[in-house]
């Protein structure tokens, strides 16, 4: 175990005090423990090493509730403290621990646990920072590409829209020139029929034998047959059907924008510190939970 470093006596404050009085709560060198053992009122008092005591504090020996003496030990079958007296009666045969050394161990063990969380909760708030600082790039570097991506396709669009205006003008402008000219051999076929009817009317006012009259009548048969009447069934329409604009096409379109889940794995603090109970062996009082690594106060 690792040592710690010695208090300096509190009695005579100028030696180490190598040795810790559990009744009196005090730090003693080893002449001042002799004297101190020496006088009537504390010739039973207890004494540990000084290395024994947690660093920085004193530690307060509990009563055992059934004898009422002072526990300094731990049975580690039955997992609780006991006294000196208790070793004798119910506990007699069953494995023990120095209190203050399974205390001491229990502290080392606890600090390093401690320890190695705050050196892992540190290193994670520093990778937790750094990936939010690549997923903010990452984002912004993603709705760039869409933004620019958007921009193309608005262009191509446009374009397309122009393209598609324009050929549907010039089909419309070919298609009302066929129109026209339609429209002007019907008002030529109409002249012509004015002119032949006027002179159907004037053969039918002026009063020519019937031979004249047969003679200009097939004359005008023969220009009516000559002209050309023309039968207008229907005329030129347009219309605009827009295209399928499904959400699945727009996506296929557009492209898609993904994102990974966060993934994190919570482990429970000390997770490699198990406090053993009545499966203890060889008298160690922790375990460790991989079930391999003992630790005992000798350690």
């Amino acid at each position: 175990m690792a040592q710690t470093a010695l208090k300096t006596c509190e009695i005579c404050v100028s030696s180490a005090g190598t040795k810790y009085c559990t009744t009196c709560e005090q730090f003693f060198c080893d002449n001042c423990k002799a004297m101190h053992n020496r006088q009537k009122i504390s010739k039973d008092h207890t004494f540990k090493d000084s290395v024994n005591v947690v660093q920085g504090i004193k530690t307060t020996t509990s009563k055992c509730k059934e004898h009422k003496e002072d526990t300094i030990f731990v049975c580690n079958d039955c997992y609780v403290s006991v006294c000196s007296k208790c070793i004798t009666g119910k506990h007699n045969g069953h494995k023990l621990s120095d209190i203050d050394e399974s205390v001491s161990s229990l502290t080392k063990v606890t600090r390093t646990e401690i320890r190695t969380i705050l050196d892992a909760a540190a290193s994670n708030v520093t990778v937790v920072e750094k990936s939010l600082k690549k997923f903010d790039s990452e984002v912004e570097v993603s709705v760039k590409a869409i933004q620019e991506h958007g921009s193309k396709l608005k262009k191509l669009i446009d374009r397309e829209v122009d393209e598609m205006v324009v050929t549907t003008k010039k089909k419309a402008s070919v298609e009302k020139e066929r129109v026209r000219k339609i429209l002007t051999d019907v008002r030529t076929v109409l002249e012509k029929a004015s002119v032949l009817e006027q002179k159907q009317n004037e053969l039918q006012k002026n009063k020519n034998d019937s031979s004249t009259l047969l003679s200009k009548l097939l004359i005008l048969a023969g220009e009516i047959e000559k002209l050309q009447t023309i039968h207008f069934v229907a005329g030129p329409t347009s219309s605009y059907k827009p295209g399928v604009t499904t959400n699945n096409y727009l996506t296929e379109l557009l492209g898609k924008s993904d994102f990974s889940e966060t993934h994190v794995t919570y482990i429970e603090g000390g997770s490699r510190m198990h406090i053993l109970t009545k499966d203890t062996t060889h008298g160690h009082l922790y375990q460790c939970r991989c079930g391999h690594e003992m630790i005992s106060p000798s350690q």
